[in-house]
């Protein structure tokens, strides 16, 4: 704070200021490189009584233009900023303020002020004068207000980010609109055949589509192909439908490029404000802070996400596919989440085991082998069977690490069983998802190694959904696979669109029909055809067939005449913990038995098959 009096000698430019007696003088104040300049509070109009040599240079105004003057000039025509309204406040309130507010230099030329306002009091307490320092902070202003373009626009379609998209959003908070999501499924196949610079002018052509489609607002690109609209709709029923449908046809007309014309496929997903009004509204948190903005910020981005959730349930349905948003699929969508993380728990606590389920072959019942299946055992709800998780788990790639573990496990059972004397082999379920991204051979490799079990001792099964999309890297897994001695079952077989071709091409050990083709085996005559063609197909090409979910003396008796050689399900066995199946092979020669082991897995698929 500024303390006085002490008197001084007049002098022309500095009117009234002999009136102050500074402690910190003249010298000191032209030391500075802000800004500084006093009024007299006391005068009609604040009058300036004062400014310094940085003042000087800040506005490009000398003293003798500014001395005598209230310093509203400053602000020139410009005078509907809400700073001002705050500054006239402070002012007449005689409190200290600072904030920035947009002024003018002599030549015009605009400059941001971040000003800091005090009062100067007298011997008696009394209010006299202001004190403002002006601090020149338009190179920083400059800078964050192109930080904060280059966060809210895209610098290849110009259109708004995510960020700024959302934003825009708050300002749209109560009306009847709806947020369109699409993705353009081939823009890398764009980027690779025509050139970087040929993908950039789709996206700007995609952006100018959307922005100019009837009932746009504001359209945004998210990343990559994907972009979002704000479309006006009609409250009426089947409006935003409608105005989504009109979109969808604009999006997929050609885009011409120099020298060829390219047809996008373009998935959408859209979901309607109303929505947001409904369940994503701002919690009583917000309301407390009295933050609207944030608010109506937090709303848009609900609105944006569920468009966004609509657009990938489009996508799983197929490229070129339409979906609104459905809140079952957002429930289904924290269900995923929270079992991802429940399966990550299970892997760090041990909570997986393996069942399985017997091989006998036929007529004689004797058991040659058995199918590891995971269980879950969850500690709430219990064993879970593959059913319910294993999608989540291979969405997840946490399939991975389940995989992984179950092979070791299996490997160590094959070598238990051998131990006790008997000579059967582990077949284990293989998802596609660890084929493609994992080493399968060498992981197999380490597993037989780490247990002391042998090759022949395990079997790997597959299934045709896999086999479809078979490329080189899985062909040559196959052949080093069985060069090791390893076992490789089809899975399924009849189920998928890939049998023949891959039981041609690749090299199985085992041919599994899949249990459907079994059930009413004995009273159905096209069944009995399906199976017997199946079981003879593999007699040509000398690999073992192996019928599922026998459940039946009749369905067993039919296979049995139909030379079927190898066949499991419930007519043989559940399938069994690890230690229920060592009781019942140490039992019994041959399945089936009367009776059933103590604590049978009742949770089992009846063909064994997960």
């Amino acid at each position: 704070m500024i303390e006085y009096p002490r008197p001084g000698p007049p002098r022309q430019d500095r009117v009234g200021l002999d009136r102050l007696d500074l402690k910190m003088d003249e010298q000191t104040l032209e030391g500075f490189s802000d800004g500084v300049a006093i009024a007299d509070v006391t005068q009609p109009d604040l009058p300036l009584i004062y400014v310094n040599s940085a003042f000087e240079r800040i506005t490009g105004y000398s003293r003798a233009e500014v001395l005598g003057r209230n310093c509203r000039f400053l602000q020139g025509a410009d005078r509907r900023q809400p700073e001002i309204a705050q500054l006239a406040e402070a002012v007449s309130e005689l409190r200290d303020i600072t904030l920035v507010i947009r002024n003018y230099r002599k030549d015009g030329a605009t400059f941001w002020n971040e000003l800091r306002l005090c009062p100067l009091r007298n011997a008696a307490g009394t209010v006299t004068h202001c004190l403002g320092v002006m601090h020149d902070v338009t190179v920083h202003r400059d800078m964050t207000e192109k930080l904060r373009h280059v966060v809210a626009f895209d610098d290849v379609t110009g259109l708004l980010t995510r960020h700024g998209f959302i934003d825009r959003l708050a300002d749209l908070s109560g009306e009847a609109l709806a947020v369109v999501c699409c993705d353009t499924d081939q823009l890398r196949d764009v980027n690779g055949t025509y050139g970087r610079a040929a993908g950039d002018a789709v996206l700007r052509e995609l952006g100018q589509r959307l922005g100019n489609q009837p009932g746009a607002i504001v359209a945004s690109r998210l990343v990559a192909g994907q972009f979002a609209l704000a479309l006006r709709v009609e409250p009426c029923q089947g409006a935003a439908e409608a105005a989504v449908a009109a979109l969808r046809r604009q999006v997929l007309q050609p885009y011409a490029l120099p020298g060829a014309t390219v047809s996008l496929t373009i998935t959408l997903g859209w979901a309607r404000a109303t929505a947001v009004t409904e369940q994503g509204a701002a919690g009583p948190g917000d309301a407390k802070q009295g933050d609207a903005k944030q608010g109506r910020a937090k709303q848009g981005e609900a609105l944006l996400i569920q468009a966004e959730t609509a657009l990938y349930a489009a996508k799983a349905a197929g490229r070129g596919e339409v979906r609104a948003f459905d809140p079952a699929i957002e429930r289904n969508a924290r269900r995923r989440l929270r079992m991802t993380a429940e399966l990550r728990h299970a892997l760090l606590h041990d909570e997986f085991v393996l069942h399985y389920q017997p091989k006998v072959a036929l007529p004689s019942g004797r058991v040659i082998g058995m199918e590891a299946l995971v269980r879950w055992q969850h500690p709430i709800f219990g064993l879970q069977t593959p059913e319910r998780f294993m999608e989540v788990a291979e969405d997840s790639g946490l399939i991975i690490e389940i995989g992984a573990w179950a092979l070791a496990e299996a490997c160590r059972f094959a070598a238990t069983l051998h131990r006790r004397g008997h000579a059967t082999y582990v077949a284990v379920n293989v998802s596609p998802v660890q084929f493609q991204r994992d080493d399968v051979a060498a992981l197999l490799r380490r597993a037989l190694a780490e247990s002391g079990a042998e090759t022949g001792w395990v079997s790997l099964e597959l299934t045709e959904t896999m086999l479809a999309d078979t490329n080189s890297r899985t062909a040559d897994c196959f052949a080093e696979l069985r060069r090791m001695g390893v076992g490789l079952a089809m899975d399924d077989f009849g189920t998928g669109f890939a049998s023949l071709r891959s039981l041609r091409t690749l090299p199985f050990t085992e041919m599994k029909v899949d249990r459907s083709f079994v059930q009413n085996l004995d009273r159905d005559p096209v069944q009995a055809a399906i199976v017997g063609a199946a079981i003879a197909v593999a007699r040509s090409l000398g690999i073992i067939a192996t019928c599922e979910g026998v459940e039946t003396a009749a369905e067993r008796d039919r296979l049995v005449a139909m030379g079927c050689p190898v066949a499991q399900g419930y007519f043989f066995s559940l399938p069994l913990a690890a230690d229920d199946l060592l009781w019942l092979l140490d039992n019994h020669a041959t399945l089936p038995v009367p009776a059933e082991p103590a604590h049978a897995d009742m949770t089992g698929g009846a063909d064994g098959s997960h």
